[in-house]
């Protein structure tokens, strides 16, 4: 991505969410374009082992971006308090919140809880961008039309809480240099692992998908990773209170 016009080098981003392809994605693509990122998560060890790969490949690559990873929990104000300190230690600064936590939302999880803990970390980080007079928001989630595919997702009101407070958050912030969007994406690698496990084949899952929505596609992970990168650049500061579909135009039935 060196020859990319798209580059973050004067950004350090906080990633919060689960650890899987979607984050790695947007790890990858993020410190490619010479960000430093974060991850905060307390899911796996794993995230780590990643972290070193990355810093491993800034070595050869110095214009790319620092990686590190937080161990921490984001259960409550206290512990979102705790991973912007450990932010500001490690990196001195805060440009960009992508929050992807709600791709660890499921059928089972507590609608109110789950949108507290993304509206809290907005709240928390919104200060740091005033004080610069500029900053990015971005959350990451899944779109609604996975509903059609009659796998268990969060309840639908929580989808719509959330956009609501992307557009209200983006209403507050307005004239201030701090825009506020969201990806919601359709099929991904991450969301057959977590649904089709047990057929042992992500080419296979999908295939019996597109038997009854033959317009479905995957959608990659280096997709949700490069339009993350062009919503936390300057390129976008026109964009804010949206929410772009990355679902291969697929739609409820």
């Amino acid at each position: 991505m060196k020859d990319s016009a798209l580059r973050l080098q004067d950004k350090t981003i906080l990633l919060a969410g689960p650890f899987n392809g979607i984050t790695q994605a947007l790890l990858r693509t993020m410190t490619e374009f010479g960000s430093d990122v974060a991850l905060v998560s307390d899911q796996t060890p794993n995230a780590s082992r990643f972290v070193d790969g990355l810093n491993e490949a800034r070595e050869a690559r110095p214009d790319y971006g620092r990686a590190a990873y937080f161990h921490q929990s984001l259960k409550g104000e206290g512990d979102i308090r705790e991973a912007l300190g450990r932010m500001a230690e490690g990196f001195g600064r805060t440009d960009v919140l992508i929050d992807a936590t709600p791709l660890s939302w499921d059928a089972t999880t507590e609608r109110s809880a789950a949108v507290a803990t993304s509206k809290h970390l907005a709240e928390q980080v919104i200060p740091f961008f005033a004080a610069k007079q500029r900053g990015r928001v971005l959350y990451v989630f899944e779109d609604e039309s996975l509903a059609a595919l009659g796998k268990p997702m969060i309840a639908a009101d929580a989808r719509r809480e959330l956009v609501a407070h992307i557009e209200a958050l983006a209403k507050v912030q307005r004239g201030k240099n701090i825009t506020v969007n969201g990806l919601a994406l359709g099929v991904t690698e991450d969301y057959i692992l977590r649904h089709f496990a047990k057929s042992g084949s992500i080419r296979k899952s999908l295939e019996e998908l597109q038997r009854d929505h033959a317009a479905l596609k995957l959608v990659e992970a280096n997709d949700v990773g490069l339009s993350a990168g062009y919503l936390a650049s300057a390129l976008s500061g026109s964009l804010t209170g949206t929410v772009l579909r990355l679902t291969h135009g697929f739609h409820l039935a």
